[in-house]
């Protein structure tokens, strides 16, 4: 009779282990690159051309990521978000976006805007505090107003919080910077999480 009743306490357990994993997955859209790209391209001068990142099977954090190699032309290359985090994603006001990036080199770095959304017939961007490292280095940005969000470039003026709703509502692209050095460089992403809850 004991040892039923501590089978049952232990699939009670799992059961309600796997519940709520399941319920927090569903709150967030994620890349993870476990397997491949996820549809994530690149945009810019980077992969002599190609919209198609290379896909790394092990050293991401963790398990696989992404890379892409600079052309150094002159231009600034980002990552570019699949379909999965486009179109309606109201639901991610005043949530958090999250992705860890790395970079070959920090010789030479310039600045440019770190995150860009699009929607709503509007840009908006976002510049992190820091560049990332040769190592992963993790970011979490809030997408509400008066978080660092500006129209256009870093000079804009702050981001409205209807606005914001707006882009969120009709999102069209997410890029996220990838290129930080002046010169040739390879750019990594990974653990791409957009939060919904």
């Amino acid at each position: 009779m004991k040892k039923t009743g501590i089978y049952a306490g232990i699939a009670f357990v799992i059961v309600a282990g796997i519940i709520l994993y399941k319920s927090c997955r569903h709150d967030t859209i994620a890349s993870y690159f476990d397997r491949d790209d996820e549809g994530w391209m690149v945009v810019g001068d980077a992969q002599g051309g190609s919209a198609i990142p290379d896909y790394e099977n092990k050293d991401g954090n963790p398990g696989g990521y992404i890379s892409a190699n600079d052309n150094a032309a002159g231009g600034v290359w980002y990552w570019s978000a699949p379909e999965k985090f486009l179109g309606n994603r109201s639901s991610s006001f005043g949530k958090k976006l999250s992705f860890s990036l790395k970079q070959s080199s920090t010789d030479n770095q310039f600045d440019a805007d770190d995150l860009i959304l699009f929607g709503a017939d509007k840009k908006i961007v976002y510049n992190t505090s820091r560049n990332p490292d040769t190592t992963w280095t993790d970011y979490s940005v809030v997408l509400k107003e008066a978080t660092g969000w500006t129209y256009n470039d870093s000079n804009g003026d702050p981001v409205s919080r209807n606005d914001l709703m707006k882009i969120l509502r009709d999102l069209t692209a997410l890029h996220i910077r990838g290129e930080y050095v002046t010169g040739e460089d390879i750019g990594g992403l990974d653990s791409v999480i957009l939060y919904s809850k």
